[in-house]
């Protein structure tokens, strides 16, 4: 599973480079063609090579998805950062606002957001980040709620230290280490989200590779071409589970080092 993760990330990163022809190039003339030795999952219904929309589509599909972590994650440890430090009745605002979104799916709120305003990447990141946001607030809000109880933080503000400087210092650290793992394990569920909206129609726009809409786009075509139906499929499936994995190994480094 670490050389499948690694290749996940080379392909999400470099697919430019690795292949660089042109994902969008068509030949009516190869429609549905099989699979051969050069063209390993055949061509579309408009004579595409699907192999090379799969690589050109990791960094949309993976890219995004990793966007969506990043956005959630910062957001949410900032405001759960902020809400344990202040207390009262900021953090109870700020924490049952969490909860009122924790109640709504993240795919759900994205889709909803997709929908009204059109689809397209901004409300694909803007809904998917929003859903995923809690969960890092609360965890966050937890783990800041500890170590501000603990004596040296208390002495740091005894000690007229800003609080800016005791929050990068003395919470910043123990938070990432807590929510990290959870942001890793996010992005797989993140790549299904994008995936699932595309293949509504409400991610990216065609012509552009995306895995979802590649899957939408073959429905129609699956008993003629299951390989290129299966292939968007399958790079979806071992990108999750590339991810699943680094969480699995991030949980077992973090258990080692408090050993």
């Amino acid at each position: 599973m670490q050389v499948v993760s690694i290749i996940v990330l080379a392909v999400a990163v470099s697919a430019h480079l690795i292949l660089p022809g042109d994902p969008n190039a068509q030949s009516l003339i190869r429609a549905l063609e099989k699979p051969s030795l050069f063209h390993p999952f055949g061509f579309d219904h408009l004579g595409r090579d699907v192999f090379l929309r799969v690589m050109h589509g990791a960094p949309r599909s993976l890219g995004l998805a990793a966007l969506c972590v990043v956005f959630a994650y910062s957001l949410g440890i900032v405001l759960g950062m902020v809400a344990a430090y202040r207390g009262g009745l900021l953090d109870a605002v700020l924490m049952r606002t969490v909860d009122l979104l924790l109640a709504f799916p993240s795919i759900l709120l994205a889709l909803l957001l997709a929908g009204f305003l059109g689809g397209g990447p901004g409300p694909i990141l803007f809904g998917i980040s929003l859903g995923l946001m809690p969960q890092f607030a609360r965890l966050s809000r937890a783990t800041a709620g500890q170590v501000l109880a603990e004596q040296h933080v208390e002495a740091a503000e005894m000690a007229g230290f800003r609080t800016r400087a005791i929050l990068r210092r003395h919470v910043l650290p123990p938070v990432i280490h807590s929510t990290l793992p959870i942001g890793v394990l996010s992005i797989g569920g993140a790549i299904l989200s994008v995936s699932s909206l595309g293949f509504l129609g409400l991610g990216i726009r065609p012509p552009a590779p995306e895995w979802g809409a590649m899957i939408s786009e073959m429905m129609p075509y699956i008993s003629e071409a299951r390989i290129q139906l299966a292939a968007p499929c399958i790079a979806i499936f071992f990108s999750v589970l590339a991810f699943a994995h680094l969480f699995r190994t991030g949980g077992k480094t973090s258990d080692q080092r408090r050993t």
